[in-house]
């Protein structure tokens, strides 16, 4: 028994001295790892492309989007459709298919300290309406006139609403912290043509645009470019929206994507349960989640691994 009893003490000695050892060998720099979301199959850039009010105009810009095989969000005023100038209530489900669509209020309104009354009806009704004539979920609001309040973000929550987007602009290829404060990162051609009569002013603005977009497909960090504008602002400019489209269609590192098909990805992301050390990950959404994890306990010589985390399930890096 004594002998036992010894045999057994010295094993657990030796034991604690390894686990000891190894204690003090180990510190956090040997788990130096950096989590970055990437988009879906491992891309590094989005875009994201946002038209408001339903004009006519409309047919030819979806006419163009699905030439190049592009994504387009469309924010609507289901309350001002099927008039002059306008949509058809009759065309919203098939002009829009393979698109989505989002609210842009009822009649147009501002949401700057709007009552509660109005907030129902501009948002609830507009997006019961626009659901009942795109047979779509509609999740999201384009603010009309980028007008908003942050102290009625909890009813547009309440209304359904995910994400909000304003008029102004970023510059910027950040994706948002708040998907209901929503700064896009450039207006398409926006100051030009129709609020001035100035040449050089419009030369200035297409400028800046291409600019841009060349910054954005020259990038290679992780990257979101978001386009918006109205198709009515494009009468004399169709063949800028066309050689716009064509400079960002078919690259191999964007995730062509809507607002709303963006936003469930960023919140899968954000949603992942992560080990204290970085290791091991568990995707509680029902999207699959792409990451890169890299190592930095040798600065000169970073591990890099790119790993897919399927929905609903755990994985590991190691």
């Amino acid at each position: 028994m004594c002998r036992k009893l010894v045999i057994l003490f010295a094993f657990a000695l030796c034991f604690t001295k390894a686990f000891s050892q190894e204690s003090e060998s180990w510190s956090p720099k040997d788990r130096n790892w950096y989590i970055e979301m990437l988009f879906p199959d491992w891309k590094t850039k989005t875009l994201v492309l946002s038209y408001d009010d339903g004009p006519i105009e409309d047919r030819k810009l979806v006419e163009l989007l699905n030439k190049y095989n592009l994504k387009g969000t469309f924010h609507l005023n289901s309350g001002r459709l099927s008039k002059d100038g306008t949509i058809a209530h009759s065309e919203v489900k098939s002009l829009y298919k393979g698109h989505e669509v989002s609210s842009h209020s009822y009649n147009h309104l501002g949401m700057n300290k709007v009552p509660n009354i109005d907030m129902f009806y501009e948002v609830g009704e507009d997006r019961r309406m626009l659901e009942q004539l795109s047979g779509q979920l509609v999740r999201g609001i384009a603010y009309p006139f980028g007008s908003h309040d942050t102290n009625t973000f909890g009813t547009l929550k309440d209304l359904g609403m995910e994400y909000g987007r304003t008029v102004e602009s970023s510059y910027s290829f950040d994706i948002p912290e708040e998907f209901l404060l929503w700064h896009p990162t450039i207006h398409k051609f926006g100051n030009a043509g129709y609020m001035n009569n100035s040449t050089e002013k419009d030369q200035e603005e297409f400028e800046k645009f291409d600019k841009l977009t060349k910054e954005f497909l020259e990038r290679e960090e992780v990257s979101l470019y978001y386009v918006w504008g109205h198709s009515w602002e494009y009468k004399d400019k169709w063949n800028l929206v066309e050689n716009f489209f064509k400079k960002v269609a078919n690259h191999d590192d964007i995730y062509y994507t809507t607002h709303i098909e963006l936003v469930d990805y960023v919140k899968a992301f954000r949603e992942l349960r992560i080990s204290a050390d970085k290791t091991k990950f568990y995707n509680t959404s029902a999207t699959d989640v792409y990451i890169r994890a890299t190592n930095y306990s040798n600065v000169d010589n970073p591990i890099v691994k790119r790993i897919k985390i399927p929905a609903g399930e755990s994985v590991g890096l190691d």
